[in-house]
């Protein structure tokens, strides 16, 4: 199956990672990264039922034991798109805005 970052997705997994940078050590980061790939081949093999639902049809992620969620959507059976990174201790109305 085919995984595909939505323009929002690119945009707030940037944000996470400069996020995080800031405050935490390369090796962190790196742990970050293959926990979001972990995740991302999930998908792709067809693993994403495993993933909670959400809402508006979504499912969602946890990545790592951050405080950081990947929402994503199956769009048809050969394409899942991941909508956003979402940190976690931010206001939940915000996940509803950046996905309308």
């Amino acid at each position: 199956m085919q995984v595909r970052l939505s323009k929002i997705a690119k945009s707030t997994l940037q944000h996470q990672i400069n996020f995080l940078e800031m405050i935490w050590t390369q090796k962190e980061i790196i742990v970050f990264l293959k926990d979001v790939k972990r995740v991302i081949s999930d998908l792709e093999n067809e693993k994403h039922r495993q993933y909670p639902k959400s809402f508006l049809n979504t499912r969602s992620a946890l990545i790592g034991k951050n405080h950081v969620r990947m929402y994503f959507r199956k769009e048809n059976k050969d394409l899942i798109t991941i909508l956003l990174f979402f940190d976690m201790r931010q206001d939940p109305q915000k996940i509803i805005d950046l996905l309308k």
